[in-house]
């Protein structure tokens, strides 16, 4: 792509962004709540059904088409593999793991994708890629998903990367990320609309990751779950329905999952997911049993060794889940019961009928063991 076409296409989706923010008509927030600050209000149940018939399962446009997954995806962190991946994939029930693409050479990221399998996957791209080694990556059989890994994804800076994989001939499946406000998604949005995608998804949320510093040290990014409300309702109003949302960050509980899937249609999660299922470097063993897991953030000096600790951390869990598939267990039965509690049986329904409630200090202190 040349320098002229790139600014084109920039300016075009500023204009394209800036027309859709004015004739947004509802007041914007003025405050932004977290996934502890609300809380969903319970109703009735008039469907005569157990938690364990309800449907769980969410569609999404893959790279070869529509598929029905359950909607839980790992985040592209080092010490979240292959043996992670097949762990959420959990044979076909389970969530879709983003493979890392960070200290990692093209033909270690094409194993990994290989030996995830028969998990279906997605795989992290940065905005300077080979085009052999996307060729090849999307040979892969088992390759559901790629995601443009890059903190600020209402960037111009990937416009290169989409002209890429639009030249391999592929309209959907690409997962573009992250994006923090109302302005940030729709120039997300017209970025991804001009490259030529059919339907794609914008990865939602700046700083709510546990070892995510991007708030403290740069003073960006706003409540996790205001965000989403707030850019769930612009994207129905303006009707930009080619894109699905994946909530990025600060879920610490299988009720953060569900509250997050209101205003989206996938969760990403890193800490959730601390288990055995991580790498082995990461999981702190005593007597061949595991007693804690380590988790840093990608931008932390662990991985830069360029002491970089801008926009991430690390901290050492000693609550954990044994596997992954153990974690996925927790998200679906969570969501079953949630949905019962608001009448929905499948999560269509679950985001027409959700009601949220503002919690006091109290209300928080009162929702956990006390």
């Amino acid at each position: 792509m040349n320098r002229e076409t790139l600014e084109q296409i920039s300016l075009q989706a500023l204009e394209l962004t800036q027309a859709a923010v004015v004739a947004y008509p509802y007041p914007r927030l003025e405050t932004y709540y977290t996934f502890a600050d609300k809380s969903i209000i319970p109703t009735f149940l008039t469907k005569p059904i157990s938690r364990s018939r309800v449907d769980t399962s969410q569609r999404f446009y893959t790279l070869r088409g529509q598929e029905e997954i359950f909607p839980a995806f790992g985040a592209s962190m080092s010490m979240m593999r292959t043996r992670f991946a097949r762990d959420l994939w959990d044979g076909g029930t389970g969530g879709v793991h983003i493979l890392p693409r960070v200290e990692l050479s093209d033909p270690q990221r094409l194993a990994d994708v290989r030996a995830s399998a028969p998990a279906q996957v997605g795989a992290a791209l940065g905005i300077s890629e080979d085009e052999g080694f996307l060729e090849a990556l999307f040979q892969q059989p088992n390759l559901a998903f790629v995601s443009i890994d890059i903190a600020h994804g209402a960037n111009a800076a990937v416009l290169p990367v989409l002209a890429k994989i639009r030249a391999q001939g592929l309209e959907s499946g690409v997962i573009l990320g992250n994006v923090g406000s109302l302005e940030g998604f729709a120039y997300a949005y017209w970025l991804m609309k001009l490259s030529g995608f059919k339907h794609f998804i914008l990865k939602v949320g700046v700083g709510p990751g546990s070892v995510c510093t991007t708030r403290i040290n740069t003073g960006v990014g706003v409540g996790q779950l205001s965000l989403l409300e707030e850019i769930y309702r612009f994207r129905n109003h303006a009707g930009y329905t080619e894109a699905q949302i994946i909530s990025d960050g600060g879920v610490n509980s299988s009720g953060d999952f569900v509250k997050a899937l209101a205003y989206s249609e996938g969760v990403m999660m890193g800490k959730f997911f601390a288990s055995g299922s991580f790498e082995d470097e990461v999981l702190i063993k005593r007597d061949g049993q595991l007693e804690g897991v380590q988790l840093y953030g990608m931008a932390s000096s662990l991985v830069t060794e360029k002491r970089n600790y801008i926009e991430g951390s690390s901290q050492t869990l000693r609550a954990f889940h044994h596997t992954a598939q153990e974690a996925v267990s927790r998200l679906r039965e969570g969501l079953q019961s949630a949905m019962t509690y608001v009448n929905a049986t499948n999560l269509n329904e679950f985001r027409g009928n959700v009601r949220f409630a503002l919690n006091s200090a109290a209300a928080i202190t009162e929702a956990g063991v006390h």
